[in-house]
C-alpha cells in the first residue's frame, strides 16, 4: 500500500521516486531528458525572449510528460495482462504514438525557435515540416491498408489454388 500521502512533503518525495524509477526503466525517457538539457543549455546562450522560451521549454515538458504517460500506460497493461492482446498492443502504440506526435511538436518549435537563432531559417521550414507531417500519416494509413489488403487476397488465392 502507498505510504500517507496527505503530507505534502511526501507527495513531493513520491512524484520524485516515480519520476527515478521511470527513468532506471525506460530509454526513452533518458533520452528525452538528455535532449531536453541540451536545449536548456542552448536557451542560457542565446538571445531568446520571454516567448520563444515558453514555447521551448513547453515543447521540453511535452515530450517528457508524454513519455511519462506511456510508461504509466504500458505498466499498468502489464500488471493485468500477462498474454499477447492485441487490443493491449494497439493501446500501447498509440500511447507511444502519443510521443512520437509531441515529439514532432517539439521538433517543429525547435525548428522555428533554434532554426532561427542558430541557423537564420525562415519559418517556412517549419510550414514544409509540418505540411509533410500531417500528409504523411494519412497516406502512410491509406497505404498500409491497401498493403494488408494485397496481402489478404494474395494470401487467400494462393492457399485456396
Amino acid at each position: 500500500m502507498r505510504r500517507d500521502s496527505n503530507n505534502i512533503l511526501n507527495s513531493f518525495k513520491n512524484a520524485f521516486r516515480g519520476i527515478e524509477e521511470a527513468l532506471k526503466l525506460e530509454r526513452n525517457l533518458k533520452i528525452h531528458f538528455f535532449i531536453g538539457i541540451a536545449i536548456a543549455m542552448f536557451s542560457l546562450f542565446l538571445p531568446l525572449d520571454s516567448k520563444d522560451l515558453l514555447w521551448l521549454y513547453f515543447a521540453v515538458f511535452s515530450v517528457i510528460g508524454a513519455e511519462l504517460l506511456n510508461t504509466v500506460v504500458e505498466k499498468f497493461l502489464d500488471l493485468f495482462f500477462e498474454d499477447y492482446s492485441e487490443s493491449v498492443r494497439l493501446v500501447k502504440d498509440i500511447a507511444a504514438g502519443l510521443v512520437l506526435w509531441y515529439s514532432l511538436f517539439s521538433i517543429v518549435v525547435g525548428i522555428l525557435i533554434l532554426g532561427k537563432n542558430l541557423f537564420s531559417w525562415p519559418p517556412s521550414i517549419a510550414k514544409f515540416f509540418v505540411s509533410g507531417v500531417l500528409i504523411f500519416f494519412p497516406v502512410l494509413s491509406l497505404i498500409m491498408r491497401r498493403y494488408k489488403k494485397y496481402d489478404r487476397q494474395t494470401n487467400k488465392s494462393s492457399s485456396g489454388g
